[in-house]
């Protein structure tokens, strides 16, 4: 009996792994529909199969970066399951891995998956080439489909010696993946600024196509204009170039200025006024997107003369100021407060000039008073530090002096807001600025 129960256990653990090995057999069958990616995948499974949606049970991965796989599945019966897929997009004909399951069979407890990988017929061609390159390169060539080194180096004619070189990109997790669909041609010496180019492809990849050198890029106009007088004590030099651009360095005479290059246009954004009547130097220098220098392009401008005259500056860059000037010479610095940086109480840039004042104002809105006011344009003032409503300082609002902090009007120390109401003239021109 002993040695009877011993069989039936050895016969039933053999009988189950039989049905267990049995169940991860199939037959894959990969048929390439036509020569542009679309493949049908047949998988006859070995045993009967649950027909359950298959949505979330089929994976396809492609080895490139970025690329997606359009699909769709159906059960044929119990025992067939086919997948017609194709690569979204280009290039086509990547490395794509499948993976199905698990998937039910009629067997409780037992599931069966698969993996394979395959890649789809694609016949190769050229899709783009760079129109326009820098006199360095790269040259780009984009195919259809992945292409060997040593067949582009046999099919390649072209008038210059050059370096061949794959393009390469990082996955996700942080792979780096070679990417044989997209070559670049590296010529060895720098090619001629303007010239074009003939490429000729012999053999499978049959191609001729002309790509230009990119131009040197120029200046084009300035603003102000070479040689201009008379110029605004306060604006921006604009530089406009026939090329767009990435990279620009503007230099003025003894300023210190922001730069911003938006496409063909570059602007210097000066961080304080030009001196009355000194004419001021400028060079550019300049790289286009295409990686190519302009040559050093210089241009002078002068300011307008105020000879004796008194004008103000407003500087709204940290830390915060008002200079009085009387033709060329400062007067007076003064540290100050401009409006907060929100809609409501921003101080208005521009020119402007002196209006009407007074010795004392109270604002009900805000409950604020000050002293020694001055009005620059509608309800902004130049004045002392705010007043409470029993005539007091307000010491929090004195601390906030050098940043913005006010609603919209430019504060100053009581004894430089008392000068300033004594001193400056109606009718003078107010620069504010940032």
């Amino acid at each position: 009996m002993v040695k009877k129960h011993h069989y039936f256990i050895f016969s039933l653990v053999l009988i189950i792994v039989a049905l267990v090995v049995f169940s991860k057999l199939c037959t894959i069958t990969i048929k390439h529909l036509d020569n542009l990616g679309s493949v049908k995948i047949s998988v006859n499974f070995l045993i009967s199969m649950k027909q359950d949606n298959l949505d979330s049970k089929i994976r396809l991965i492609s080895e490139r970066p970025g690329t997606s796989i359009i699909k769709t599945s159906r059960w044929v019966n119990d025992k067939t399951l086919e997948i017609f897929a194709i690569e979204k997009g280009s290039p086509k004909g990547l490395l794509t891995k499948l993976y199905i399951g698990p998937l039910r069979t009629h067997i409780p407890g037992v599931y069966k998956s698969v993996k394979t990988s395959y890649r789809a017929s694609v016949k190769p061609f050229l899709t783009g080439v760079s129109p326009i390159v820098p006199s360095t390169g790269p040259i780009t060539l984009d195919f259809s489909t992945p292409v060997k080194k040593s067949t582009l180096k046999k099919e390649i004619v072209i008038d210059f010696e050059y370096d061949l070189k794959p393009g390469y990109m990082v996955s996700d997790n942080g792979r780096l993946f070679k990417d044989c669909s997209h070559w670049e041609i590296i010529p060895k010496q720098r090619l001629k600024a303007g010239n074009k180019y003939e490429i000729k492809m012999e053999g499978d990849l049959k191609l001729h196509r002309l790509f230009k050198v990119a131009d040197i890029p120029s200046v084009t106009s300035t603003s102000p204009i070479d040689g201009e007088t008379d110029v605004k004590l306060y604006s921006s030099v604009v530089v406009n170039f026939d090329e767009e651009m990435t990279e620009v360095n503007i230099q003025v005479d003894d300023m210190l200025g922001d730069i911003e290059v938006a496409g063909k246009i570059a602007t210097f954004k000066p961080h304080t006024v030009f001196i009355p009547g000194k004419t001021y130097n400028v060079k550019v220098k300049g790289v286009s997107i295409f990686g190519e220098e302009t040559e050093t392009y210089s241009f002078n401008f002068t300011p307008i003369d105020m000879q004796d005259k008194w004008w103000v500056e407003i500087n709204l860059r940290p830390v915060q100021k008002v200079c009085v000037y009387k033709g060329e010479k400062v007067v007076r610095s003064m540290v100050a407060s401009g409006g907060l940086e929100d809609s409501e109480n921003r101080t208005p840039r521009g020119f402007f000039t002196i209006k009407d004042r007074g010795e004392y104002f109270w604002t009900e809105r805000i409950q604020e008073g000050g002293l020694y006011w001055v009005r620059i344009t509608g309800n902004y003032l130049i004045h002392s530090i705010p007043r409470d409503k029993d005539n007091k300082i307000i010491e929090e609002e004195l601390k906030k002096l050098g940043i913005p902090a006010s609603h919209g009007c430019i504060r100053l120390k009581d004894n430089y807001a008392k000068w300033f109401y004594e001193t400056v003239p109606s009718g003078t021109l107010v620069i504010i600025h940032d």
